[in-house]
């Protein structure tokens, strides 16, 4: 599987990717070290504790990591959960969280087909 290829199969965008990062070395060296990211994790603890700013900071920063490394569709999930946690009256909407959740795995499933 090439890089545009795992881009294609995550709704990611390796042109963004690519504009940041420079070279497909440095994607790829990214793209691989996102696994171990905790921001999924910590927003995933966060909403079954119903932890408004714990999971507003995650969602925020899994928005961040995920539109740096061109994953779009990630990105923009955890964007919308961001949004809806950014005024904190409320815990983390289920439908949004289940998916980030959707994403988050494609993005990984994508990533061990790539590495393998």
């Amino acid at each position: 599987m090439t890089l545009r290829e795992l881009y294609d199969n995550v709704g990611g965008s390796y042109e963004d990717a690519l504009s940041r990062l420079m070279s497909d070395s440095l994607i790829d060296r990214f793209i691989r070290k996102y696994p171990q990211d905790k921001s999924y994790t910590q927003l995933i603890e966060a909403a079954a504790e119903n932890d408004k700013e714990l999971a507003f900071r995650a969602a925020h920063t899994l928005k961040g990591v995920a539109g740096n490394l061109g994953f779009s569709e990630l990105a923009a999930a955890a964007s919308e959960l961001t949004e809806q946690l950014r005024p904190q009256t409320e815990g983390p909407d289920t439908e949004l969280v289940t998916r980030v959740t959707e994403t988050h795995n494609r993005v990984i499933k994508g990533l061990e087909r790539y590495c393998s």
